[in-house]
């Protein structure tokens, strides 16, 4: 586990332009275009593959880390922004013409950072298959059947592994589709240091405190990450105080609304000021609960 060199990240710069520049010519000769993306390592980076090597694939070990960072969207990949980042303004396709699924073996509460990664890139996406231990072949396959009738769409296949690639490749001929699927194998590539990965391990899993935290990155100094020291129990009391606290503004309002459509609008009606309008919407859940 080395990091990256300037002529593998100029490679890989050169792959990912390459294929913009194919996706481009499809499009403008009238095609349609369908990615399916690998995540980790292709999207986003790949520390978290590379933390899971580390652990020895002890997925204790690895369930504990990831959990921390429920609140922290993996880094981006080389294939991000010149190509999946397809909205607002990095618009590069036109969306009619483009759309994109993600086939990865995350799951369970894992599959929660690859959401909050797309909603942070304003990723648009049509399917997110969470895999776990399941080989991609069925998922390649549900994919390629569902494009199999229009004969317009030509579908890429982006996996940082080759033998992902290759099963890709194999579906696509099964199915009589391998004129229009180009696999494509992308090496990960990293900005960091074994030394500096292992710091940064260290620095997630002995964060201690009941709220989140940011801690530094080992390997930038100008960046850091979200850390939740209690993992999926912090996570889960963090969302459940926003959905309470939107549950109850909502049934406030409409409280409020069935108050002012009973009694007038404040200070016309029988309230003359939100005062005892809120004063007389206490006592009526008061009274409703005794």
């Amino acid at each position: 586990m080395f990091k990256s060199t300037k002529e593998e990240i100029e490679k890989n710069e050169k792959l990912v332009a390459d294929t913009s520049a194919a996706i481009n010519a499809l499009i403008k000769s009238g095609k349609k275009v369908h990615i399916i993306w690998d995540f980790d390592g292709v999207l986003a980076d790949s520390r978290s593959d590379d933390v899971f090597k580390l652990f020895n694939f002890d997925l204790k070990k690895y369930f504990d880390y990831e959990e921390r960072l429920l609140f922290q969207s993996p880094g981006p990949g080389q294939w991000i922004l010149p190509i999946a980042h397809n909205t607002g303004r990095g618009i590069h396709f036109p969306p009619e013409q483009f759309s994109q699924d993600i086939v990865t073996a995350r799951s369970s509460f894992m599959a929660m950072r690859v959401q909050i990664f797309c909603l942070s890139w304003h990723m648009p996406t049509r399917w997110m298959l969470f895999l776990g231990h399941q080989p991609k072949e069925g998922s390649y396959r549900i994919i390629l059947e569902s494009l199999k009738q229009d004969q317009d769409s030509h579908i890429f296949c982006v996996d940082d592994s080759p033998k992902h690639i290759d099963t890709f490749n194999r579906v696509s001929t099964e199915l009589n589709m391998e004129s229009r699927s180009t696999g494509i194998f992308s090496p990960a590539i990293r900005t960091y240091t074994k030394t500096e990965l292992k710091k940064h391990i260290a620095s997630v899993l002995s964060a201690k405190g009941n709220k989140p935290l940011r801690v530094r990155d080992p390997s930038d100094d100008m960046r850091g990450f979200i850390v939740l020291p209690n993992g999926v129990v912090q996570f889960r009391e963090q969302i459940n105080c926003v959905v309470n606290e939107q549950s109850s503004e909502g049934h406030t309002t409409e409280l409020r609304n069935a108050f002012v459509q009973a009694y007038g609008e404040v200070g016309v009606g029988r309230f003359k000021t939100e005062q005892e309008l809120d004063d007389a919407m206490y006592q009526f859940i008061i009274d409703k609960h005794t």
